[in-house]
């Protein structure tokens, strides 16, 4: 008898299938905690669901907010919001039927081919669909912009603290998509872009996408930073060729381009899929593994990623390492504000990182920074004058 299954979709296993009435409800109170801007008691709700992957992205992005308190600079707090506006599945809430709306326009419109092999493979599409709405950038831009989902969520379902900084987030209603080029840092932690739209070079806020652009050709939207008047990109952009860049950027329906590029083939579905979404930097957890494992180690480390081992805190530790040893390059501090980021690398740079004389090695990187990587990193600087 063939072990191959018939075509046809299927009801497989879920998470849900495994969660109790009393499950159910501290997710509810872990989403009204979160979208109160309390992470630590979002955390500690949703650790407390035996069902949950506490190694699951949302698990890891909690615990990075949590870890750096309620004094985050403005552009985080909104980045938080539109993380959480995707999320947001509240069957009677106007945010979670435009949900529903963008996610059904998302698969059928760039991730058919997903659905398609599901169907052919005997799969549960209740995996496409959760697929989708968590990693696919596509989704994500057309329903927090195009179908104005940020707007709507910001307005339905923020509250307490996070209402208090949701200016910022507002700010980015109506920020138009466009293709770039990503240029050098710059110091005082910019980075010059030139927009494909009148060839014009300006400086962004740099939080390493320089990790994220491949050649340097992007797609992404600028929006306020609220540091001054610095733009930033809402999220880190994606990388295209660049014939795709100034297609769109020249385009005034601009999703009618990344359409054609997908069905001509210029463009790869897969690759706008992001298993490590980032709130705090726009370097990849996974470049932090690249960067921060030596060549020789590499191919061991990956496979002890692949098999359940944390390995991307340790990487993180190496590279703030290289940086405590004044062996890391200036332009690489966007990935030292990444690596200080990882709580359990700060941790372990805290208690092994901290020596005599290193005050100005630290204060050095943190000059090269913005928050909230730059107060961690000045916090080592003063633990170090402390050490002597």
């Amino acid at each position: 008898m063939s072990r191959n299954p018939t075509p046809g979709f299927r009801r497989h296993p879920r998470v849900a299938d495994r969660m109790s009435a009393a499950d159910h409800d501290l997710v509810t109170q872990s989403l009204a905690a979160e979208r109160a801007g309390d992470a630590a008691r979002a955390l500690e709700l949703h650790a407390s669901v035996p069902a949950l992957n506490l190694r699951s992205r949302h698990n890891i992005l909690l615990a990075q907010i949590a870890a750096l308190g309620t004094e985050l600079p403005d552009w985080v707090w909104a980045r938080w919001i539109a993380y959480q506006a995707v999320r947001c599945e509240d069957p009677d809430s106007e945010t979670g039927k435009m949900q529903r709306v963008a996610l059904k326009y998302a698969i059928e419109t760039f991730h058919e081919d997903q659905l398609a092999d599901c169907h052919a493979n005997g799969g549960d599409p209740v995996k496409v669909v959760s697929w989708v709405g968590a990693e696919s950038w596509l989704f994500h831009q057309v329903l927090l912009h195009e179908m104005g989902g940020l707007e709507r969520f910001v307005d339905e379902q923020v509250t307490g603290r996070l209402a208090e900084h949701a200016a910022l987030a507002r700010s980015w209603v109506g920020a138009p998509l466009g293709g770039y080029l990503i240029g050098p840092s710059l110091p005082g932690g910019r980075l010059r872009i030139e927009d494909l739209t009148g060839g014009s070079w300006t400086e962004v806020l740099d939080l390493g996408a320089r990790d994220s652009a491949s050649a340097g050709w992007v797609l992404g939207r600028l929006v306020p930073s609220g540091i001054g008047d610095l733009l930033m990109f809402d999220t880190a952009p994606i990388a295209v060729p660049e014939r795709v860049a100034r297609a769109v950027a020249a385009a005034p329906k601009p999703w009618l381009r990344v359409k054609e590029a997908l069905d001509e083939g210029r463009l790869v579905e897969r690759a706008f899929m992001r298993t490590d979404y980032e709130l705090v930097t726009d370097v990849p957890s996974i470049e932090l593994l690249r960067i921060g494992t030596p060549p020789a180690d590499l191919d061991r480390v990956t496979a002890q990623l692949r098999a359940g081992r944390d390995e991307i805190p340790r990487a993180a530790f190496r590279i703030l390492r290289r940086a405590a040893d004044g062996v890391a390059d200036r332009t690489e501090a966007p990935r030292i504000a990444a690596a200080v980021l990882q709580p359990a690398a700060l941790a372990d740079a805290r208690r092994m990182l901290v020596r005599e004389g290193q005050y100005d090695v630290w204060a050095g990187w943190a000059a090269l920074v913005h928050e909230p990587a730059r107060g961690l990193l000045l916090d080592l600087a003063h633990a170090s004058r402390a050490a002597g």
